[in-house]
């Protein structure tokens, strides 16, 4: 995977904030997060790292927690802007990044939560190399990208609201199908495709997705 990301000149604006780091449950209580829908998309992560492990290569238990907590705190910004609760959050998270992970990885938090939300093709990267993303080591902006990705297909999972879940899956070659169990099935498959495009500009595994109604 080579995107060309780190050779960029960068604009520094959280090299002034000074983090207060502040633990999940407090970030929870401060910033009015939703937990249904956090722990619903917590759980989906997971499941996509566990079964996605064979591509994305991050067989490692930090990552997993790392996993973890970018979807728990992905929409943190949302009580505070709705419409750019993935801006807002960004700069929330550099502010107070989750105590719960260590220095290094706390600025990928920051920058899932910012890569969560809209489109995530080329311009989306584009984007991130006007921004001191590009300042992170290279191995920390593979990494983000890699949590973003799944953290994407996660949120996307739980768009309807109704309890979607993973069902049966299936490995073919170059193909991984998914069955999507729930009444909000349909809804969530459609949604998954719009957001498996920065999957799809990581990975040669292309993702299908087959809505199966309630289980």
């Amino acid at each position: 995977m080579s995107l060309n990301i780190s050779s960029a000149k960068a604009v520094l604006p959280e090299k002034k904030i000074v983090p207060r780091p502040l633990s999940i449950e407090a970030l929870f209580h401060k910033y009015g997060i939703e937990r249904s829908h956090a722990d619903n998309v917590a759980r989906n992560a997971l499941e996509f790292f566990d079964l996605l492990a064979p591509v994305h290569g991050l067989a490692n238990n930090k990552y997993r927690k790392l996993m973890e907590t970018a979807a728990l705190v992905h929409d943190i910004g949302v009580s505070t802007d709705l419409e750019k609760h993935h801006l807002v959050g960004r700069d929330i998270l550099f502010r107070h990044p989750p105590s719960e992970l260590s220095e290094q990885l706390r600025p990928v938090v920051a920058w899932t939560t910012y890569l969560h939300k809209k489109k995530a093709g080329k311009k989306k990267l584009e984007k991130l190399r006007k921004t001191s993303f590009a300042e992170l080591p290279e191995d920390l902006q593979v990494l983000t990208l890699k949590i973003a990705s799944l953290l994407r297909l996660a949120d996307a999972l739980d768009y309807s609201r109704m309890e979607s879940r993973l069902g049966n899956t299936r490995f073919g070659k170059g193909v991984i199908e998914f069955d999507i169990i729930g009444a909000g099935a349909e809804i969530d498959v459609e949604r998954l495709y719009k957001k498996g495009d920065l999957w799809a500009l990581l990975f040669e595994s292309e993702l299908e997705f087959r809505p199966e109604g309630p289980e």
